[in-house]
């Protein structure tokens, strides 16, 4: 294989992986902004978005509407989880809504064992996805094309409904000085609910779109949870410009990792993070908040 093959591999599988980590640390990030709610249960809610997908598919759904259902029940899991578990602790300190999130974590796991066992699963995906599509000398597979043309139109759609629409305009308020939106007469019950489901919507979209790329298992979404954090605490807590720059800047570093050391990829990318927390502790952009 040419060096320029090698070199557009590296690039395309860097923006697939970082394109992934991004809509989970987003999501994460969005749920974090609006209500101050570190939800450790965002990766279980990834890998039954995930499982979601593969329900769908398997029940003869094809893949691009399954990509639509799945994150809005996600979306719904996410308003029982918020108005039940997040609420009565909501004025608490955030440790309470850590524990309980961390116990939700496991709680959901064990569902997704219950329903769906301990082996490993795979979606379908259509007949043209299965190919491949020669490019600058590799053949690269259409499914990963794919994804990454998911993950931009998922990152434009929320761009533009943070900045365009009126609700996403209050959500981008609310994050910055929730007491004006509040004085404004808005009901902030519906904002933080909104924000959770929009997070959850992202963590659905990245399960789904995760499927094919990954073994899909009940744990699935213990390493996504931390790789997640990892762009956040690089990005800058609460920091969503910081939060594209760490993801791609992680998957380039991951990417390189995994093809020249193989084994060492994530204690590179953790010294990566080590190092940014010792001198640029509000993260790359310096945009990031203290807890």
């Amino acid at each position: 294989m040419s060096f320029t093959a090698i070199a557009v591999d590296i690039i395309l599988n860097s923006l697939v992986l970082g394109g992934v980590l991004l809509i989970v640390a987003i999501g994460l990030n969005i749920i974090y902004g609006l209500s101050r709610v570190m939800n450790l249960a965002h990766g279980s809610l990834y890998a039954l978005g995930a499982y979601a997908g593969f329900t769908l598919v398997a029940s003869g759904l094809n893949y691009f509407a399954a990509l639509l259902v799945a994150p809005l029940l996600i979306a719904v899991v996410g308003l029982i989880i918020e108005r039940v578990i997040i609420v009565p602790v909501r004025k608490r300190s955030i440790v309470y809504t850590l524990i309980l999130t961390y116990g939700l974590m496991f709680f959901l796991d064990g569902l997704i064992k219950y329903f769906w066992g301990n082996e490993p699963r795979f979606i379908e995906l259509p007949q043209f996805m299965r190919q491949t599509l020669p490019i600058a000398g590799t053949h690269y597979p259409v499914f990963r094309l794919v994804t990454l043309l998911t993950t931009a139109v998922a990152m434009i759609g929320l761009m533009l409904f943070l900045g365009k629409t009126k609700l996403g305009i209050i959500l981008r308020a609310a994050s910055s000085i929730p007491e004006m939106v509040s004085c404004m007469g808005i009901n902030m019950t519906f904002v933080h609910a909104g924000a959770f489901a929009l997070g959850c919507v992202l963590a659905g979209i990245a399960g789904v779109i995760s499927g094919p790329l990954y073994t899909i298992d009940p744990i699935m979404g213990h390493e996504m949870l931390i790789s997640s954090f990892v762009v956040i605490v690089i990005g800058g807590l609460g920091s969503l410009r910081g939060a594209v720059l760490a993801a791609f800047l992680i998957g380039l570093v991951q990417t390189l990792a995994e093809f020249f050391v193989t084994d060492l990829a994530m204690v590179i990318v953790y010294m990566m993070m080590a190092l940014i927390l010792a001198f640029m502790p509000r993260g790359l952009l310096g945009e990031g908040r203290f807890e």
